[in-house]
């Protein structure tokens, strides 16, 4: 049963790094886009390589205005 300890708490990280990304809660990007990488490189299988770059991509460049308007 460790495996499914496992596949909940990835479940509860999921649904707050979902939460972040739609309440477009900036103070957190960088722990959701953390937890987007580190599960690309663990599951690269999980999400298309070019899916998960334009993931990415719209992330950084969300945070990038948002230091631009500040």
């Amino acid at each position: 049963p460790r495996t499914s300890l496992v596949a909940g708490e990835l479940r509860v990280v999921s649904a707050q790094v979902y939460s972040i990304i739609k309440s477009r809660d900036l103070e957190h990007f960088e722990r959701a886009i953390g937890f987007l990488e580190t599960t690309y490189r663990l599951l690269p299988r999980l999400v298309p390589a070019i899916k998960h770059m334009k993931i990415m991509f719209g992330l950084k460049t969300m945070v990038g205005k948002y230091v631009v308007v500040q």
